[in-house]
């Protein structure tokens, strides 16, 4: 028992000081501060957004790279927004938005979470990019004082549409 105690101790000792690995050895599992890796009741890992333990989702269809979610879109698909400074790690990258704000992004996809989500509550699967055709979504854009404008103005051209670009959960 004694010689099988001395290894065991030698390695939790090791595994432990200063400037051992933090990262997994395996690229594909880092991500970033501001996302959680989580197990669903069913076994299946996804990944959350961190504190808030939100799912998170890549809309399908939408150009690798680039983010069609617009200012009155983010109010309903929340981004998961990347600080100045942040690194991309591992399959993580970090996308500048049309109005300048950094998002993460997921093997180039940027991430989203949705605004009737709750933890373990993912309502926003399959949903398009036309959220504002939900009544749903116009009742909370007006709740936080979003004005969506009943007809296209005069110079203004409306948002084209994606159908295509549907919303997945995020799984590694």
């Amino acid at each position: 028992m004694r010689n099988l105690c001395v290894p065991l101790c030698a390695a939790l000792l090791l595994s432990t000081r200063p400037g051992a690995a933090t990262e997994p050895s395996d690229p594909s599992l880092s991500y970033p501060g501001a996302v959680a890796l989580s197990q669903t009741a069913a076994g299946a890992w996804i990944y959350k957004s961190f504190p808030q333990l939100l799912p998170l989702y890549v809309f399908k269809g939408e150009p690798p790279g680039r983010s069609l979610c617009d200012r009155d879109c983010t109010a309903v698909w929340p981004i998961v927004a990347a600080k100045e400074g942040d690194e991309p790690v591992g399959f993580w990258t970090i996308v500048k938005r049309d109005d300048g704000r950094l998002q993460w992004a997921y093997k180039n996809s940027p991430v989203y979470t949705y605004f009737e989500d709750r933890p373990n509550e993912p309502k926003g699967v399959g949903k398009s990019m036309d959220w504002y055709l939900d009544e749903r979504a116009n009742a909370y854009l007006a709740s936080v004082g979003v004005e969506l404008p009943s007809a296209p103005q005069e110079g203004r051209t409306e948002r084209a549409r994606n159908p295509q670009a549907t919303a997945e959960l995020l799984q590694p």
